[in-house]
């Protein structure tokens, strides 16, 4: 398989916002210009549509971001989950079986269609997959280069270190971290602090501070100016470019 080239973006916890901050990078590398790709190879807490027929609302956001048709959504996302637990639990709890081989396969073909390919994890980067594969075995057999999603809030210090020391144990490339609902307008010394020590104690570059979007519904035009305003996108694609 051919060395696989763009970006991997995971985070510290569920629920921290890594789809719309994937969604926000898709859509502003859009705007430039870039022909992208992007891919949530698993998802869970998935919902079933008028048909029966399980989605998953991460691949939506990111489907929209890019102006992706329907007929595209089985490229984004190859296998989706109902129940919303990790991956390796819900695909027991639901009698499927994940295989990994095939999940990459299907990763490489879908990025040799494009200039780069964003793909978004689940979770943090210890998320269960299969068994004792984790999200971090993933991000290691791709090879991508990594930013981290996190929030400025208290415990944001701890998890941020204890992500990027674990991700330097397993040679994970991590490249900077975006901070994610972040209210510049009232953000203060704990949230100053936090993100200050988040750069000291990992060495890693603070590539964004992202808000709290009013709504989702938001077009993919919109989405790509409001990442230009407060995500650093022209170091994400030297980054990117740095990888191919």
């Amino acid at each position: 398989m051919n060395i696989l080239k763009g970006l991997f973006v995971t985070a510290t916890d569920t629920d921290i916002g890594k789809t719309v901050i994937s969604g926000a990078i898709l859509a502003a590398l859009k705007n430039r210009g870039t022909n992208i790709g992007a891919l949530k190879p698993l998802a869970s807490g998935c919902i079933r549509n008028n048909q029966g027929i399980l989605e998953a609302e991460d691949a939506t956001f990111l489907m929209k971001a890019l102006d992706f048709p329907e007929g595209k959504r089985s490229e984004v996302n190859l296998l989706s989950l109902e129940p919303a637990l990790t991956p390796a639990v819900a695909a027991k709890v639901s009698g499927v079986e994940i295989n990994i081989s095939t999940v990459m396969e299907h990763c490489h073909k879908v990025a040799d269609k494009y200039e780069a390919v964003l793909v978004e994890g689940v979770g943090g980067i210890t998320a269960p997959l299969v068994d004792d594969y984790l999200l971090a075995d993933m991000i290691v057999e791709m090879k991508l280069p990594t930013v981290l999603v996190a929030t400025a809030g208290l415990g944001s210090i701890n998890q941020v270190v204890l992500t990027y020391e674990y991700a330097k144990q397993r040679n994970i490339d991590l490249v900077g971290i975006i901070i994610n609902k972040y209210d510049e307008n009232n953000a203060g010394i704990l949230e100053e602090s936090n993100i200050e020590y988040m750069k000291r104690l990992t060495g890693l570059p603070i590539l964004g501070k992202f808000p709290i979007l009013k709504s989702l519904d938001i077009s993919s035009s919109q989405l790509g100016k409001i990442a230009e305003a407060y995500i650093n996108i022209t170091e994400i694609i030297n980054i990117m470019e740095m990888n191919k």
